[in-house]
């Protein structure tokens, strides 16, 4: 059975859940208000779970409805994620690193990019972690993982204030140059200060 092509609506959601996800790992006081939706009271909730180091989202197009599809996907990601917990929602496969660690999130893509699965096929790749965007030696804007020292080359999507260099904060950002062999770039849409 095929799932439904994944469209601009299902990529905002996608988004959505990626930025309710950072939000609700920071530290807050505040209850949720009364008419909030189930899933807002829900992430305000988990608000006192620390925020795992780091986070790839792939969202899928094709079929992950069958119990093998979805066992083939988490795989081929999890022998790519190195130390990473996997898990497979519907048209979207999240890699969890819950303590800092080098992410291969090339190695994590290039799994599902390259698959042989019937009519499946990767659609985008959200990337989201803590760290500091600076400017790097050429002077452009790199983006450098907390702990880890990795680096990322980075820009800032339109609406998305370039924050002030060398204070943490965490990142969600889309991953471009996948479909490629170049570097891997990160386009930054939504930029929150850590704690």
């Amino acid at each position: 059975m095929r799932a439904p092509r994944i469209g601009t609506a299902t990529l905002a959601i996608l988004v959505a859940a990626i930025v309710l996800g950072a939000i609700a790992a920071a530290p807050s006081n505040a209850a949720p208000s009364k008419g909030a939706p189930a899933s807002a009271a829900s992430a305000a909730t988990d608000a006192t779970a620390p925020a795992p180091f780091a986070r790839v989202y792939l969202a899928l197009r094709g079929c992950t409805s069958c119990a093998h599809c979805r066992t083939t996907i988490r795989q081929m990601t999890k022998g790519s994620a190195k130390g990473g917990e996997t898990r497979v929602n519907g048209d979207q496969v999240e890699v969890l690193y819950a303590k800092p660690r080098v992410v291969p999130l090339r190695d994590v893509i290039q799994a599902l990019a390259d698959n042989r699965l019937h009519d499946l096929s990767l659609v985008d790749v959200f990337f989201e972690a803590k760290g500091v965007i600076g400017n790097g030696a050429d002077g452009a804007l790199t983006f450098t993982l907390d702990e880890t020292g990795q680096v990322f080359p980075i820009s800032l999507a339109d609406h998305v204030k370039n924050p002030v260099s060398g204070r943490p904060v965490r990142l969600v950002a889309l991953v471009e140059g996948w479909r490629k062999k170049g570097a891997l770039t990160l386009v930054a849409r939504d930029v929150q200060a850590a704690v």
